[in-house]
């Protein structure tokens, strides 16, 4: 993790460390002349004398107070109890217990905000130091050992992107041009194909004649861009901030770039004398990667005309998608021109409803067809194209109005989550196939489902594979120079290329099997019938082989479940072996369910375990539970859904239990508690057990550790709270679902049943004229003979084409693929007023139904210790410095 001095401006930081003093002076201010008050109460000759020197305490020491209707009350009765003896000494003796009590209160508060500026400064001056990477089996090695041995990966890493950068791998391009033209055999595909280049080049050649793209505001929505994509190291990241601050800059910047491109055909890139320098860096995701450190002023302006280019690719290659996508080529899923004239004698429909297959290619399009490609300038920084779900914000705000109690928390999944639950629920329909009420107890039909991923894809791009591509497609051909292969990862020309060519294995599977192919940038799924998803491997097989690419064997793999039918060995040996993972969860080959990898899961928890232990100060270890715990385990569990079913909520709760139990271990029952088992004499590695041996702290309440910042917690994440909040609306399982569909089914079938057993014989004649003209009637005796006109087609013959042709179906698919609905905790009265009365002057707090829930949970504590439900004072908390804090992301440190 980065020293928080890389990320705190000078001026922040200043502010902050003044706060922090005031704090101190008024802290210590404060308590002194409490002390002297209550020595003067002490020493008061009765109640009367101790409640006016209270009363007086208050006033002075907290003036809100003086405000308060209820010190003017108890004022107005110590003046009644002079003359009026029907007010008893005991209820003085009360009033003077409750003001000692409000004066403690502001005490723990003051306190509270003291510990909270000793946290901060501990956080702020703690050392610049990256930890390097560990795994499970180094628990043994001495630190020299670990060292020795990350060095070495690096190298091998670094030796292997020279021996693949620097090493031309030529294609032909001529076996490119053989692959690409039989994919147009009509003249309709070759009419589209025409279309698109001439897109390409019309729409290229305008943006190439533009005098001056480069603005202030095209330069904001680039480097916002830039900020968003884990490709710049700290210092990088600080100067386009930097830039985004200052119009002047960004003007002089623009000027500059504009010249560039002005003569862009006589352009290189300017790599010094010496070469861009590359260096090994670890991402996110704890995965070292090779990155070039380019010039700034370079990198923009390859990025902005990346994005500019992949904005006019993605609208052009998805029109031309969806004129030539082919899905009739599913065998049986398609009904002949005769099955659909049976289904408009027997049924009046003939299917044109709303229907599976229609979302289906709708949500492809949408959702997952060239995903990875920015649509506008803006969706790098926007969220239309996340992809790795790696938002460690724990600002999960809602939508709502910020005072609206009652308002459900709302949460966007990410795209990896969205395909997740679709083909979950795609094996599900798939598995459906050939199944009816009356055979709902078999096994089902085949599916298969493969997935892969792409070795070395950008680094190890070919550039007569880019070349050629671009050729084809008559897209600007703005290649790389010098550098032999590839492209710099992440950057918004890798996009632009990588998209490009890898379009057309989206192109070739399609129309060579009708399967949609779902693809994050090289991360590769299809699903499909068995024999359909071997052949489209097989094609995907001879796409890699002529373009110049090789599959990653260790992301590689795929289930085949053959359903009623034998396995078929040819299709078994043509689909590649491995198992399927994504994140934690492995489909399991005979279910066809997902589990959790246990086993994974024990590795990253040792490491989430030794990270944990190298936090320098409290703070940074909130910052790397809540990263790891609150984004990186939630996310590859999967998050859950109907497809999933209650079983998918148990299991992520007993490994979260497991996960808690060999992070915090312990005995009496408290063995797996990250608060309780704090308060153990064990080595300060959690949260409140290194605050209360670091600070000398006696007492702390839990209350502190889980509110959210705003409340003056330390807003540590419970990863059980969230699932809680889901796990009752979970009511039935995938199975109980497709039941009721199979049997809302039924019942449709017996109805029109009834409905056509009840037509006479007049009724049935005018509707075989109304489907067959005259001079077509033989052509009828063959779809329906006479021996079966007056007999209703069976319920097989019915469901046979539901993706198609049944609206039922299409909701329970929706439903499978849908996110369950938070149930809210039930706010008593005292916590529903005081978080109105909170929120009324905090208008830009929204709180999600996590932190309500610990609200409510903490809400007695709050109420008689805090006297409200914030543990500080909004004035005492540095917001500035705990936004910057939440901003800053946090890496895993795993080996290579």
């Amino acid at each position: 993790m980065a020293s928080p001095r890389s990320v705190l401006s000078k001026t922040l930081q200043s502010i902050t460390v003044s706060k922090i003093r005031e704090l101190e002076s008024r802290h210590k201010s404060y308590e002194d002349r409490k002390r002297e008050y209550v020595a003067k109460a002490d020493a008061a000759a009765d109640e009367r004398d101790r409640l006016a020197c209270l009363i007086e305490a208050v006033k002075e020491l907290y003036p809100p107070a003086a405000k308060d209707p209820g010190l003017t009350n108890l004022q107005r009765w110590l003046d009644q109890s002079r003359y009026d003896a029907s007010i008893p000494v005991s209820k003085l003796a009360s009033f003077n217990r409750q003001l000692r009590a409000q004066l403690d209160i502001q005490s723990r508060k003051l306190d509270m905000a003291h510990l909270y500026s000793r946290l901060l400064t501990e956080w702020m001056e703690q050392p610049s130091i990256e930890p390097l990477g560990a795994s499970a089996d180094d628990e043994d090695d001495s630190f020299e050992v670990v060292v020795e041995r990350q060095r070495q990966r690096l190298s091998e890493l670094v030796d292997k992107f020279e021996s693949v950068v620097f090493k031309p791998l030529e294609t032909d391009e001529a076996e490119i041009r053989k692959f690409l033209d039989p994919l147009f055999p009509d003249e309709e595909s070759q009419k589209e194909l025409e279309a698109l280049r001439k897109k390409m080049a019309d729409t290229s050649t305008a943006f190439m004649s533009e005098a001056a793209p480069f603005t202030e505001e095209s330069l904001t929505s680039c480097i916002k861009g830039l900020l968003t994509e884990d490709i710049l190291s700290d210092e990088k990241q600080a100067i386009l901030r930097d830039f985004l601050e200052s119009d002047v800059a960004k003007s002089e910047i623009a000027d500059v770039l504009n010249m560039r491109f002005s003569d862009l055909k006589q352009w290189h890139w300017d790599a010094g004398k010496d070469g861009i320098r590359v260096m090994p860096r670890r991402g996110l995701n704890g995965k070292y990667r090779v990155w070039a450190d380019d010039d700034i002023l370079q990198m923009i302006f390859v990025q902005y005309i990346g994005i500019r280019l992949c904005n006019m690719l993605k609208p052009a290659l998805k029109t031309f998608m969806e004129a030539v996508c082919s899905r009739d080529l599913e065998g049986h899923r398609a009904p002949s021109q005769a099955e659909l004239e049976r289904r408009r004698f027997y049924h009046t429909s003939s299917g044109s409803c709303a229907s599976i297959e229609a979302r289906r290619k709708t949500d492809y399009f949408e959702k997952f067809f060239l995903s990875q490609l920015p649509a506008t300038q803006t969706s790098l920084f926007d969220g239309d194209n996340q992809y790795d779900d790696d938002d460690d914000s724990d600002n999960n705000s809602d939508d709502s109005e910020p005072n609206d109690l009652s308002a459900p928390q709302q949460k966007r999944s990410g795209i990896k989550q969205q395909l997740l639950r679709h083909l979950t629920a795609e094996l599900i329909v798939h598995r459906l196939r050939g199944v009816t009420h009356d055979t709902r107890d078999g096994p089902g039909g085949g599916v298969a489902l493969v997935q892969t991923d792409l070795q070395w894809y950008a680094t190890g791009l070919s550039h007569s594979t880019v070349y050629a591509v671009m050729k084809y497609t008559t897209a600007p051909q703005l290649g790389p120079r010098i550098r032999k292969r590839g492209v710099p990862m992440a950057h918004a020309s890798e996009k632009f290329t990588g998209e490009l060519v890898l379009f057309f294995m989206d192109l070739a599977v399609n129309r060579e099997t009708g399967i949609l192919l779902y693809r994050l940038h090289d991360d590769i799924w299809l699903v499909g019938e068995p024999q359909r998803a071997a052949q489209a491997w097989t094609c995907m097989e001879s796409f890699a082989k002529v373009f110049g690419l090789d599959f990653n064997r260790a992301k590689t793999g795929s289930v085949y479940l053959p359903g009623s039918s034998k396995t078929d060995q040819t299709i078994a040996k043509t689909l590649p072996t491995g198992p399927v993972k994504i994140g934690f969860l492995c489909l399991d080959p005979v279910s066809g369910k997902w589990v959790i990898d246990q086993k994974l899961v024990v590795s990253h928890v040792d490491q989430l375990k030794k990270q944990l232990s190298e936090c320098k100060s409290v703070m940074s270890w909130v910052q790397t539970w809540n990263s790891c715990i609150g984004r990186f385990f939630s996310h590859t569990f999967g998050e859950p859904a109907f497809c999933f079913g209650r079983e998918h909520v148990e299991e992520v709760l007993n490994t979260y239990q497991s996960m808690l139990r060999r992070l915090f271990p312990g005995t009496n029952g408290k063995e797996g508690s990250v608060v309780d088992h704090h308060q153990t004499n064990l080595p300060p590695t959690q949260s409140k057990n290194m605050i209360q041996t670091r600070f000398s702290i006696s007492s702390l309440p839990d209350a502190f550790i889980f509110l959210p910042e705003q409340l003056g917690g330390l807003g540590l994440r419970n990863p059980f709270v969230g699932l809680f909040l889901l796990r009752n609306k979970v009511t039935k399982t995938p199975e109980e679902v497709i039941s009721t569909f199979l049997s809302q089914e039924r019942e449709s079938y017996l109805s029109a049943k009834k409905t056509f057993d009840g037509f006479t014989e007049q009724i049935l004649r005018r509707r075989l004229r109304y489907i067959w003209a005259e001079d077509e009637l033989t052509q009828q005796q063959t779809v329906i003979p006479d021996s079966e006109m007056r007999t209703f087609f069976s319920l097989e013959e019915f469901s046979r084409f539901r993706e198609r042709q049944s609206s039922g179906f299409l909701l329970t698919f929706l439903k499978l693929m849908g996110t369950l609905e938070t149930e809210e905790i039930a706010l008593s009265r005292e916590v529903e007023t005081g978080l109105r009365e909170f929120l009324a002057s905090e208008s830009v707090v929204r709180l999600d139904s996590e932190k309500k829930w610990f609200l409510q949970l903490y809400a007695k504590e709050l109420l008689e210790q805090f006297g409200g439900l914030n543990l500080i004072d909004k004035q005492f908390l540095p917001v500035g410095v705990l936004a910057m804090m939440r901003g800053k992301k946090v890496s895993w440190n795993m080996v290579l």
